[in-house]
């Protein structure tokens, strides 16, 4: 579809001010710390999740786990989610060529999401408390006392100071599509002319809370999580971070900057059906996808692939999959799941989902889902599986739902790009090789 097309109730305007652009990636997640090792282990198919091995893990009420691979931040002390974004945004900004600090920082901003921010840092003292009163040992003084004398920090404000970024800055919460959703609010940030830079992107870290939340929904895998598999039974709680530099295109063009991408759609919805099933016929992500397409002015048979929200649960596997059949039709995307390999980092999911999407547009390849055997015939997309798969990625779609009904998606080209033709054949690489 042209750029020109219709969305909603206006055009499509592709204006360099308000064209926003993705010029920066920083992750840390259970299989790799830096962009390209989180990539390269996503393409061969790497599973980060296993036995929880940290000091508290008795507190849990999981024995399975993805946990960031020599994150040497403090566990338990409030300040490791902080650490986290510090770590990704940092890393997105070196990328981004603004390790020098910004241009101007009262024009450059910061929006996370996150499930429940650093909370997990009062986890030890209310565990303390619980067992002090059972007969244990005494409360230590001060037990909510972090660091800095409080464990709880807006997590944007403190990447902002890291940075030098002092302008507009957000925490959002929209349950486990917050990291879309902390894109898709500093993307209008930036096109509404209130920014010229936004850090965007989303964080969380191991939660006995979480963990003990999804226990008691009975939604926590026996052994692994099996995304669109026959025999799926949950999901596996995880940690992690991604920041993406979102820019206007006039202002990546003014000073230079590398561009990977442009984040060209993007939209939310409510299913407004329950607080943690999903509408039995996806409404919200339907409209989720048909919005964020319609905003960056895509037919959905120009969609190449899907990055699911693709959590192992029996309920919504089957239900994204009924909703991306209603978006596309006949037309079949390459869908995968990044959760089989990194399990369900809360917050931080669709961020880190994010760049891979941005990955894949850059390199023409698709990870495969790790832990899909056998597709259930109730979820018929096309979903990668057995190795990574070559083909001309020029639109990816990246959703991600929560509970609450909280819906979101976003949309992301080739830079200054809708479809061009297809460049060369799919190809699928056997999981393990090298490209």
């Amino acid at each position: 579809m042209a750029a020109s097309a219709t969305e909603g109730t206006g055009p499509v305007v592709r204006d360099p001010e308000t064209t926003v652009v993705v010029t920066g990636l920083g992750v840390l997640s259970p299989i790799g710390t830096t962009v390209e090792t989180f990539w390269r282990s996503a393409l061969e198919g790497v599973v980060g999740t296993g036995p929880l091995d940290r000091p508290d893990a008795a507190d849990f009420p999981a024995a399975l786990a993805g946990q960031v691979p020599g994150f040497d931040a403090p566990r338990g002390r409030g300040d490791r989610s902080a650490r986290l974004a510090v770590a990704a945004a940092a890393a997105a900004a070196t990328d981004a060529g603004l390790d020098g600090g910004p241009a101007d920082p009262y024009r450059t901003g910061v929006c996370l999401g996150t499930l429940l921010g650093n909370r997990a840092g009062l986890e030890p003292a209310v565990t303390a408390f619980h067992r002090a009163a059972a007969g244990g040992p005494p409360v230590p003084d001060r037990p909510l006392a972090g660091p800095a004398g409080a464990p709880i920090v807006d997590l944007a404000d403190v990447v902002g100071r890291h940075l030098g970024a002092w302008g507009p800055s957000l925490v959002v919460a929209t349950a486990c599509a917050s990291g879309n959703s902390a894109l898709a609010h500093a993307a209008d940030t930036i096109r509404a002319g209130r920014a010229d830079v936004m850090l965007a992107g989303g964080v969380d870290e191991l939660s006995s809370g979480v963990m003990t939340m999804f226990a008691s929904l009975r939604s926590l895998a026996p052994d692994a999580l099996r995304p669109f598999d026959r025999d799926r039974a949950g999901l596996v709680v995880s940690e992690g971070a991604a920041v993406l530099v979102l820019e206007s295109a006039a202002h990546a063009h003014r000073r230079g900057a590398r561009v990977y991408a442009e984040l060209a759609g993007w939209a939310s919805a409510a299913d407004a059906h329950h607080m943690t099933a999903p509408h039995p016929e996806g409404r919200g992500a339907v409209l989720s996808m048909s919005r964020a397409l319609a905003r960056a002015g895509l037919a959905p048979e120009s969609v190449d692939h899907i990055s699911a929200h693709g959590t192992g649960t029996p309920s919504n596997d089957r239900v994204e999959a009924l909703a991306i059949r209603a978006v596309f039709g006949a037309h079949a995307p390459a869908v995968t799941s990044l959760k089989g390999a990194l399990g369900h980092t809360q917050g931080a999911a669709s961020a880190i989902e994010a760049v891979a999407c941005v990955l894949a547009l850059r390199d023409g390849v698709v990870p495969p889902t790790a832990h899909l055997d056998v597709l259930d015939p109730q979820c018929p997309v096309d979903v990668v599986r057995g190795g990574a798969r070559e083909l001309p990625v020029r639109v990816a779609v990246n959703n991600a739902f929560g509970f609450g009904g909280n819906t979101a998606c976003t949309v992301f080209t080739r830079p200054g790009s809708t479809r061009p033709g297809l460049a060369r054949p799919v190809r699928t690489i056997p999981a393990g090789s090298t490209r």
